[in-house]
């Protein structure tokens, strides 16, 4: 069933899948977005799964847009038979998926159908969800909605940030894969449940209301930890907070530094969290111990003015 394979796949979260893969069988393409400008010094820079493949001497196209005539032709020179999608990034339409005979696999990191769309992980985590998962399904014509091949959920650590938990679901993605990879024939399932859509992140959502409750405000901070970043004003400029380690019953005004060792805890609507590492505009990531040290934030002083 597996020969004659593509894999499509763009982020990080998507190497430990290909490795996978590549244990049990030759993968003849592997397809990712073109390079894009990324970094402080915003030079064009090649997607990590294009890295990888290159280091590895695979096959590897990248492709502005993967519904292009000229790109679909390819797959069929290549007599690609079946194809796998780990955080790919792109919309793949109808031609393109009827063009591979055994169609296309998606590994979704949400337990379908909840958390349809483009930020599963994120959104479960603002959402503070105690578990989520991996669901391998075959792509039809809908957002996410293909029957299911293989589910298997995992359970979400109350400090869990966007890149724990990125991590851990992608190797459970990259066990699961092996199972589908090593069953002749797999059964597939209609999705059961309550479907729910996991939308973009926009950069207004990154910003945090200490209005809040404090597990609302933690949440956030998880979510966008390392990437973006939950932001908040300090003196006039804009901040970046990461490292949420807990609420504290301490309460006091929403925003309110009330302590400052090696972490911060900050008032909320309720109570107050925890807090560990603070940016500033153009400088790195630093615990607010540093940051007291080196005169920049002081007890007292309010986050959101």
């Amino acid at each position: 069933m597996y020969d004659h394979l593509a894999f499509f796949g763009s982020s990080e979260f998507a190497i430990p899948l290909l490795k996978s893969i590549l244990d049990f069988t030759d993968v003849r393409v592997i397809v990712t977005q073109i390079p894009r400008m990324a970094g402080r010094n915003r030079r064009l820079t090649p997607t990590p799964v294009s890295t990888f493949a290159h280091k590895m001497g695979l096959n590897v196209v990248e492709v502005e847009n993967v519904n292009d005539e000229g790109f679909i032709k390819l797959l069929k020179d290549l007599n690609i038979q079946l194809a796998i999608v780990v955080a790919f990034g792109q919309i793949l339409k109808p031609t393109l998926l009827d063009s591979v005979p055994k169609g296309f696999f998606n590994v979704h990191a949400s337990l379908l159908p909840a958390y349809r769309g483009a930020a599963p992980i994120q959104r479960a985590l603002l959402d503070g969800v105690e578990e989520t998962g991996i669901t391998i399904f075959k792509i039809d014509k809908g957002l996410d909605t293909g029957k299911v091949a293989l589910m298997e959920s995992l359970k979400v650590d109350p400090l869990d940030t966007f890149d724990t938990l990125s991590e851990k679901l992608s190797m459970l993605g990259s066990s699961l894969i092996k199972k589908f990879m090593e069953s002749h024939e797999v059964l597939l399932k209609d999705q059961n449940g309550e479907p729910s859509y996991a939308k973009k992140i926009s950069s207004e959502e990154t910003i945090i209301n200490w209005n809040y409750p404090a597990a609302k405000i933690g949440n956030l901070i998880r979510a966008f930890d390392s990437r973006p970043g939950s932001r908040t004003i300090l003196n006039g400029e804009m901040v970046k907070l990461f490292g949420f380690k807990g609420i504290s019953q301490m309460r006091g005004r929403p925003g309110e530094i009330l302590k400052i060792n090696s972490e911060a805890i900050v008032g909320c609507e309720d109570f107050s969290i925890i807090v560990s590492k603070i940016q500033f505009p153009s400088k790195r990531v630093m615990s607010f111990g540093e940051a007291q040290n080196g005169h920049k934030i002081i007890s007292g002083s309010s986050f959101g003015a």
